[in-house]
């Protein structure tokens, strides 16, 4: 069977939280039923979220059309991807 062959790989498996806050954003997101999308492509574990050395804060970005939004600094990965989900 070709079928596996096409699929997609899965994605890659969540970070560990990185603090007691970013524990609890991935319970939030638990119990409003949201998936914080991961991605390999971020130094911070999820889509659109990136880490800032100089704010030492988590920043979240996402495209629109051909543009990119910036949706605000976060104090952990984990809030910022359960504001993007």
């Amino acid at each position: 069977d070709t079928s596996d062959l096409t699929a997609p790989p899965p994605p890659p498996p969540p970070p560990e939280p990185s603090s007691a806050a970013g524990a609890e954003a991935v319970r939030q997101a638990e119990r409003e039923g949201l998936t914080l999308v991961t991605s390999s492509n971020s130094n911070s574990g999820y889509r659109g979220v990136t880490f800032k050395q100089g704010s030492k804060k988590y920043e979240l970005k996402v495209r629109v059309g051909d543009k990119m939004a910036f949706l605000g600094c976060f104090a952990t990965a984990e809030e910022a991807a359960l504001f993007f989900a």
